[in-house]
């Protein structure tokens, strides 16, 4: 097919507001061809309006680059439409990185040469509130939109959430008892086979490096782990085994338990090289990890459809955070859910801040260095030792933690990689 592809100028560097990218959706119909700005929320509601067709994100190849010239791949196309109301745009082309300019009208004359739909999308997106002033009042919000239930007084009544399971409520009474001896949490623990299972299996992972394997829980607990580490692996495994993993998900994410082993152990890694913060207690930031999404859990659990919306949306829009998208769909970010929850169970302070604020940059208050240890393990298993972002090396150098402690506790997450898939593969039955 005859495009402008050709005639029309190279764009080096268009200012961010001006760029448009385009991707394909498709159904059984086949494919569309999708043009909207680049700092737009590509959300599939409004083209199934425009189309009236069902259509998901058609995933390319990582770092392909399509080309949102209209038309160009001979599929009808749906446009944004106040793209064609702009002096300029600069058009994404098939070589990642380059664009090519165009006018608005340039662009709506594209849009009449072959078959072509208007739509609009969102670019006011916001992400997690920086406070926790109006979280209570957003949840109720969100509720009373997306269910006809009416508000209760309690979080967990209005959300129609199990209670906290008697393993983790057992646990939670004893950390309070100071009489407590081994023999106790032994018991508790032994009493929810597949926990002790899994505590069992992570104290002779590779990540502790013991000479001797572990036979019983008391060893476990009293040679490898010690009491901090399995209250908190033991609570944390408790309270995601009351919540069942979403129907719904992202095409080509990790699994939802894969994620949570990983930050756990990440975080509890971290901690022990923090040699400027000997408050930072192992178990707390192994908990603070495995919890670090348990929004998910929450969200996927109330918000069943709305939750399968906002899969593909994420889908539709990598560059775009789920924090975001989390707002835009329900006006509620899932870590407000979360620790809104966990508070309810009463949880310590420190866990429910750090998954509260995990996502909110710069987050200056109590309990700042576990929110800040949760970042750097998210960034480091993201990017890996040699690109952490500028504002987690800080955060390192500030918590004593050296360039040769980053790359200690990414060499340890590698070489328990097969212990870590073993105990989300358990996690996740």
């Amino acid at each position: 097919m005859d495009t402008p592809v050709d005639q029309m100028p190279l764009y080096p560097n268009p200012p961010e507001e001006q760029r448009v990218r385009a991707l394909f959706c498709g159904d059984n119909k086949g494919q569309i061809q999708v043009v909207a700005q680049e700092i737009a929320l590509v959300d599939p509601e409004p083209i199934r309006i425009s189309t009236a067709r069902e259509v998901r994100h058609v995933p390319q190849a990582e770092n392909a680059s399509i080309c949102a010239i209209p038309g160009f791949y001979g599929f009808p196309s749906v446009v944004e439409s106040t793209l064609k109301e702009q002096p300029v745009v600069a058009l994404a082309t098939e070589v990642p990185g380059q664009y090519v300019r165009a006018t608005g009208a340039q662009l709506h004359q594209m849009c009449l040469n072959h078959a072509s739909f208007d739509t609009h999308f969102t670019s006011a997106l916001t992400g997690t509130p920086a406070t926790k002033e109006q979280d209570q009042q957003a949840i109720e919000q969100a509720v009373q939109t997306f269910t006809a239930r009416r508000i209760e007084a309690r979080l967990d009544e209005t959300l129609a959430i199990p209670p906290l399971p008697e393993t983790a409520q057992r646990i939670i009474a004893l950390a309070e008892d100071p009489m407590f001896d081994l023999g106790d949490i032994v018991t508790i623990i032994e009493s929810d086979p597949a926990i002790a299972a899994r505590i069992m299996g992570w104290a002779n992972s590779a990540f502790y490096g013991t000479s001797t394997p572990s036979k019983t829980l008391n060893d476990a607990i009293m040679r490898v782990l010690g009491f901090d580490m399995v209250f908190n692996m033991a609570l944390g495994m408790a309270i995601g085994d009351c919540l069942n993993l979403p129907e719904s998900h992202v095409s080509g994410a990790s699994p939802y338990w894969l994620d949570a082993v990983y930050s756990a152990a990440t975080v509890e890694a971290l901690s022990r090289q923090a040699t400027n913060n000997k408050q930072l207690n192992p178990g707390t930031g192994y908990l603070t990890g495995l919890l670090s999404n348990f929004g998910t859990l929450v969200v996927g659990h109330v918000f069943p459809p709305q939750y399968a919306n906002i899969c593909r949306i994420q889908e539709a829009n990598p560059g775009i955070g789920y924090p975001e998208i989390d707002q835009h769909v329900l006006h509620v970010n899932r870590e407000v859910m979360a620790a809104s929850l966990l508070e309810l169970w009463d949880l310590p302070e420190e866990i429910t801040t750090a998954v509260r604020f995990q996502n909110v940059g710069g987050y200056v208050g109590e309990h700042q260095d576990y929110v800040a240890l949760l970042r750097l393990a998210q960034d480091l298993l993201c990017y890996g030792p040699q690109d952490l972002h500028e504002d987690s090396r800080l955060t390192a150098t500030q918590m004593g933690i050296s360039g040769q402690g980053i790359e200690a506790v990414a060499e340890v997450i590698l070489s328990a990689q097969n212990e870590l898939s073993d105990l989300a593969l358990s996690l996740g039955q």
